[in-house]
């Protein structure tokens, strides 16, 4: 066996899991090991049995092979293990670096072992045939030709798996009623893995943090194998401290910022009772606000004189402006560029200022035919109250499509509220004039807004989200000051969901659903730029940008009072940065107030291919109508930044 003499075992004498011997010499050493759990060694660390280095010559590289005795799954993860650590390895090595490589293709072995609970396996490496402890192994590889790669025989036998035999945690017994011990990762009868021994250390000291000892330590783990019943009994000797409340906050490493906004923004007062979620809470609280590249949060490691515990919380400020470019393309739209300049703190009180520009149709019209967008967006957060932030808006808008032609001037400003994470409620004000033109007519609107809703954001990610959910709520009611006798109200509701059906990542099922309406509204009251439009590449892919509805005789959208969508996406991870789609959408809109009546919805089918780059995948998908009308198109390219949805 290798407990005694390998590197390993030598440096598990050290480790603070010392445990005395109940059967095999040998037992006492491997234990430690799997208590401690210590790290590989470096690949490239010479073991403290290596041979004395002989003339140094220069080969290939080492070329491993793992005969193994024991359990298969075992055995995958083992050859995976010895596998990825001989790729890390370049040709032309020395004779003694690829020694002290098979040293160290050993010590993994030994150490994934014990990590899985065996105790009493017996493994040993030969390097050109020769023993690695055999001094003359390195006379072996130095008689193989230069340049030649050297063969590493790794053999195991895995031996017995030891099981749990015994729990016990050693406190006083104030604190002892305190611990669940049905929540350890680490469990009678179940094999004495390394790692669960690790995480029975972590769970204790949260449940006796989460009870207000923040200074709760373990002093001892005692870890005792007997290898004539393969079982281990585990002891923890625990120094639980005194009990803590919160103390003071003390802030380090801002510039620009104002201090005062951070204490603001403490969700506890000094004597509160301790609690690990505060230190949490304090930390997404510094975090929400953008304007950190990092948040590390220092508790104190001893209590005050009134018994609180200190905390430091320490920020590295990012860069306050930023600018960014993106562009996307659709066949029936053309292509689109935006560009943004941002100061994310401007006053020193984390508020924002966004300038942006956006051109549209650059390809589907002239240049002098264009669309395009300017607007201005400030955000004050903590305004009043921490958790609500002030927006003001500004915006001015030429809008070009086959429905309608729009100018228009906006101001507005509203309140957002966190509720709690992910969930946000938004009251506003905004009033535009505007000038929109349809082949019929061409007319000047007034209309003040009240802007209201909320967003459940469950999900996982806000680009390529693979698990969770979305909501999102819309209330709109709009007052036409030219025409004050006919107001409405536009309500809209969308929801999605993410599906991991791998656990990975890898494949995802993503739905969608969207139903809007405006009771009460008659059709002339309603703006043409304010009706529902369905189709394009946010909505039913494969038809034109809002022409899966109503149409004139000259296949025109004419837009509507109500609408529903609905879509069906099949995402599928090929490799680290392709992947690919294949979706249904269906959706239209309907000329009365509710959902119904009219038309079938328009479905359209697709596939598409995803790059998953550092700041989000890139899409491009291409789709088909199925229930085609004429004047439709055949198909629909969309190229933009993350998925559809």
């Amino acid at each position: 066996m290798q407990d005694r003499h390998s590197p390993l075992a030598k440096l598990s004498l050290l480790s603070a899991a010392l445990s005395r011997k109940i059967g095999s010499p040998a037992g006492a050493i491997a234990l430690a090991l799997a208590a401690a759990t210590a790290g590989a060694q470096a690949p490239d660390a010479p073991p403290s049995a290596a041979p004395a280095p002989a003339t140094p010559g220069a080969r290939g590289k080492a070329v491993v092979s793992l005969q193994f005795n024991g359990d298969e799954k075992l055995r995958e993860e083992l050859q995976k293990l010895v596998g990825a650590d001989a790729e890390a390895q370049a040709a032309g090595a020395t004779s003694i670096t690829i020694l002290q490589r098979a040293h160290t293709q050993r010590d993994l072995v030994i150490k994934a072992l014990r990590a899985h609970g065996y105790y009493a396996s017996r493994v040993s490496a030969r390097a050109a045939g020769r023993d690695v402890d055999d001094p003359a192994a390195i006379d072996a590889i130095d008689a193989l030709p230069a340049g030649a790669d050297v063969p590493v025989e790794v053999a195991v036998e895995s031996g017995p798996l030891f099981n749990v035999q015994s729990i016990d945690v050693v406190l006083p017994p104030a604190a002892s009623t305190m611990l669940a011990r049905d929540k350890f990762p680490l469990t009678v009868g179940k094999p004495a893995e390394a790692a669960k021994i690790l995480s029975t250390d972590d769970e204790i000291l949260n449940q006796l943090q989460r009870h207000g000892y923040a200074l709760a330590r373990i002093v001892k783990r005692d870890v005792l194998i007997d290898h004539d019943t393969h079982t281990a009994r585990i002891t923890w000797r625990v120094d639980p401290g005194p009990p803590a409340t919160m103390g003071t906050v003390t802030f380090r490493g801002q510039q620009r910022t104002e201090t005062e906004l951070l204490e603001r923004r403490v969700p506890y007062q000094p004597g509160e009772p301790y609690h690990p979620d505060r230190i949490e809470d304090l930390r997404t609280r510094m975090t929400e606000l953008g304007i950190f590249s990092s948040v590390n949060i220092i508790r104190g490691n001893a209590l005050d004189a009134d018994g609180h515990l200190p905390v430091v919380v320490e920020v590295t400020e990012r860069p306050p402006r930023t600018i960014g470019f993106s562009a996307s393309y659709a066949s029936s739209e053309g292509a689109a560029l935006r560009a943004y300049w941002q100061h994310r703190n401007l006053t020193g009180e984390a508020d924002s200022l966004r300038l942006s520009a956006e051109a549209t149709g650059l390809i589907e019209h002239s240049l002098a035919d264009t669309g395009f967008a300017i607007t201005a967006d400030y955000r004050k957060p903590d305004f009043l109250r921490v958790d609500q932030a002030m927006t003001l808006q500004a915006a001015v808008i030429r809008e070009i499509n086959d429905a309608y032609r729009r100018q228009s001037a906006m101001i507005g400003g509203g309140i957002e509220r966190l509720i709690n994470k992910g969930f946000v409620v938004r009251a506003g004000i905004a009033f535009e004039t505007e000038v929109v033109e349809t082949a019929e007519r061409r007319a000047t609107y007034l209309p003040l807004s009240l802007p209201m809703g909320m967003t459940l954001d469950r999900a996982n990610s806000p680009l390529d989200p693979t698990r969770g959910y979305r909501l999102a709520l819309d209330v709109i009611p709009y007052f036409d000051l030219r025409n004050p006798g006919h107001p409405f109200v536009k309500l809209r509701a969308t929801g999605s969901t993410y599906l991991d059906m791998t656990g990975s990542g890898s494949t995802v099922v993503a739905l969608r659903a969207s139903i809007g309406v405006m009771p009460g509204a008659t059709k002339d009251a309603v703006p043409p730029d304010k009706r529902f439009y369905a189709g394009g590449g946010g909505s039913v892919r494969g038809f034109d940008y809002q022409s899966a509805g109503p149409r004139d005789a000259d296949h025109r959208p004419l837009g509507g009072q109500s609408l529903i969508e609905g879509s069906v996406e099949l995402r599928q991870r090929l490799t680290e940065k392709f992947g690919a789609v294949v979706f249904v959408d269906a959706g239209t809109t309907y000329s009365s107030s509710l959902p119904g009546k009219g038309d079938p919805p328009r479905i359209g089918a697709g596939v598409g291919v995803r790059y998953y780059s550092d700041f989000g995948p890139i899409r491009a998908d291409v789709a088909t109508p199925i229930n085609r009308r004429p004047g439709d198109s055949w198909y629909g390219l969309y190229i933009s930044i993350g998925q559809a949805f």
